[in-house]
């Protein structure tokens, strides 16, 4: 390069990410080696020899890129990175790139760069060859401190020391265990590797010692059938929120095989971290007006502005929200059973949409809906709608706000008898035209909050019947979710919101979070699958060989991406006093950002493909 062309590159090189992180005797060197190109509109960039691997940037004017069907590929403007490698690959197939305006073009030889920023892994991850390692490598993820506890997984902290018996030992034999065997408080009771019941040394003393209890009967007699249990992948947190909800304070830990593989107790977390266990969840469950549940609200906010600040997971963001929203739920409900009296049969208060799928955030509103015992009435049914509006304006009050669909407990339809729930989704899965698809979209996610569980397990089962292989309606999801295209453009021009007061703007719910959450689900269902959250669908499908192991990654990898754009949009709005939305402004985003948010939209859009062809649509 000529060297007075040389400050001016070096300068450019400053004003994106990743390579303003370099130190100014490495872009010297990187800048002493581009090659310029110019290329006049509607010209095409030339295909190198396959040996040569290139990276670009461009300087000034607009590129597009066309995959060899002639399909967009991607719209690329000033300071827009690309290349890699025009040649097939995995991760990028061939495609042409056309000037669509007077360009100039920075070259820059893939692998002499790569040796360049060799010494700055931060700087080599973004530039990986892989799409998929580009987006992780821009996801912070920091545990740090005493409270980070609670946002990790069961696993890491239950205690593995705990004495198992069969249902037929001694209660004399199961105590000597416990005290001189394990020197443990409790006990599991399993039959056929199947939890059966516990014992604590709470239960020793008042279900045998006090009332003289004969203790060559089996331990059966005196153990507690059917205790709450707690999933080994769920969070600390949920454990707290189980404890205090139900006050207990031993939980039997399950596997993914529904085995117990340990136990959680507050005595040991305290032991272990030295935590005092006072969250808003405790706070909450306390409350006994909707004024002092309202109040609640600006602490929500703040442990959601903690967790952003501090980068955490979208998953474990997402989950602790729901956590929150799910004790203002059930406090409500007891509350409501105060308010007007006993319940004149069984319920279950349910969730939806990204409430079931433990994907919250503070702009997320209500989906709820109610199922009824077969024998509730006309009369029972309003008895229930009262307590609904009673609940689902105090949700309002405490900062849900009410779903502008309609999809609550309050409406009439939402309100019903366990047969008229599967009569739904009967119709809905044999009929999936729009209106019946909008209503099984919001309703093909669901989760108990409150009430009675056999309930709600008899219209989820059957909805599980009613999905699985069934090719007519996942073919109508996909040609649903299809509607919605991830913005392959240039920000500015072809891509944004064009109406109303966020003209201009991205809405990332709608162009990505959405798609990918559709994906997820028609992946899992079409295979019976019974995950909600979309991370564990993305598993659960790579797990059944639906797809493979990178597409599984570029899904996860993209997701987490997008969440964690999202959930820190969302505490910019916070700090800048603004509402809490989806609207993000490109304006805002630096090179390297719209880079990994085009890589991401590309990865979505050839999912998309994918499914489309899977299910002949």
């Amino acid at each position: 390069m000529n060297d007075t062309l040389l400050p001016n590159v070096t300068s450019f090189l400053k004003s994106i990410s990743p390579f303003n992180q370099l130190p100014d005797e490495v872009l010297d060197a990187i800048a002493s080696e581009a090659s310029i190109l110019y290329l006049a509109a509607q010209d095409s960039l030339p295909i190198e020899p396959e040996s040569k691997h290139y990276l670009y940037i461009l300087r000034s004017g607009e590129v597009e890129q066309r995959n060899p069907d002639g399909s967009l590929r991607s719209r690329l403007g000033t300071k827009d990175i690309f290349g890699f490698s025009l040649h097939q690959s995995q991760d990028h197939p061939s495609y042409r790139v056309n000037a669509l305006k007077n360009s100039l073009l920075y070259r820059f030889n893939y692998t002499e760069l790569l040796r360049a920023v060799a010494d700055y892994p931060r700087v080599s991850e973004q530039l990986a060859l892989s799409a998929n390692q580009r987006l992780n490598s821009s996801i912070n993820v920091k545990f740090s401190g005493e409270k980070s506890l609670f946002f990790q997984k069961i696993s890491t902290v239950a205690s593995h020391n705990i004495v198992v018996a069969p249902s037929a030992m001694s209660i004399k034999e199961v105590a000597y265990q416990m005290r001189h065997e394990h020197a443990c408080s409790c006990c599991v009771i399993v039959d056929q590797e199947q939890l059966q019941g516990m014992v604590t040394d709470k239960d020793m003393t008042k279900r045998v010692v006090a009332l003289g209890v004969d203790t060559s009967q089996p331990i059966s007699t005196i153990m507690t059938r059917s205790p709450h249990t707690i999933a080994q992948d769920e969070l600390v947190l949920s454990a707290m929120q189980m404890m205090m909800q139900y006050q207990i304070q031993n939980i039997p830990v399950l596997n993914d095989q529904q085995q117990v593989m340990g136990v959680i107790t507050p005595q040991q977390l305290v032991h272990k971290h030295s935590i005092q266990a006072v969250f808003l969840i405790e706070k909450i469950t306390h409350c006994q007006s909707l004024d002092e549940l309202e109040k609640q609200a600006v602490e929500r906010q703040a442990i959601f502005e903690a967790m952003a600040e501090s980068d955490l997971p979208g998953q474990v963001i997402g989950q602790v929200m729901s956590l929150i929203y799910d004790t203002f739920t059930q406090q409500l409900l007891g509350m409501a059973e105060t308010v007007f009296g006993k319940p004149p049969c069984d319920y279950v208060w349910i969730a939806a949409g990204s409430h079931a799928r433990k994907e919250i955030h503070l702009a997320s509103d209500q989906d709820n809906a109610l199922i009824l015992d077969d024998t509730a009435t006309e009369s029972d049914q309003m008895f229930f709608h009262h307590v609904a509006m009673y609940v689902c304006k105090g949700l309002d009050q405490c900062g849900y706000a009410v779903c502008s669909g309609r999809f609550m407990a309050t409406v009439a339809r939402w309100c019903q008898r366990v047969e008229i729930w599967q009569h739904y989704y009967r119709k809905w899965a044999k009929n999936p035209e729009y209106e019946m698809l909008l209503n099984l979209t919001v309703y093909l996610d669901i989760r108990p909050i409150y009430g009675n569980q056999a309930l709600f397990e008899k219209v989820d089962q059957y909805r599980l019947q009613q999905v699985t292989h069934n090719h007519k309606l996942m073919a109508a999801l996909v040609r649903n979710t299809l509607r919605t295209r991830p913005p392959l453009g240039i920000f500015n021009h072809v891509v944004l919101e064009k109406n109303g007061a966020n003209q201009n703007k991205l809405n990332i719910k709608r162009s990505a979070i959405g798609c990918l959450v559709d994906l997820a689900r028609i992946y899992t269902l079409y295979e019976g699958g019974d995950p909600l959250n979309t991370e564990e669908r993305i598993q659960f499908a790579k797990d059944q060989g639906v797809i493979n192991e990178q597409s599984a990654l570029d899904l996860l990898g993209t997701y987490q991406f997008i969440n964690q754009l999202r959930y820190s949009h969302h505490l910019k709005c916070l700090r800048n006093g603004e509402p809490v939305s989806n609207y993000l402004d490109p304006n805002q985003f630096g090179s390297f950002d719209r880079q990994h948010l085009k890589d991401a939209f590309r990865i979505i859009s050839g999912f998309q493909d994918a499914i489309k062809m899977k299910f002949g649509c």
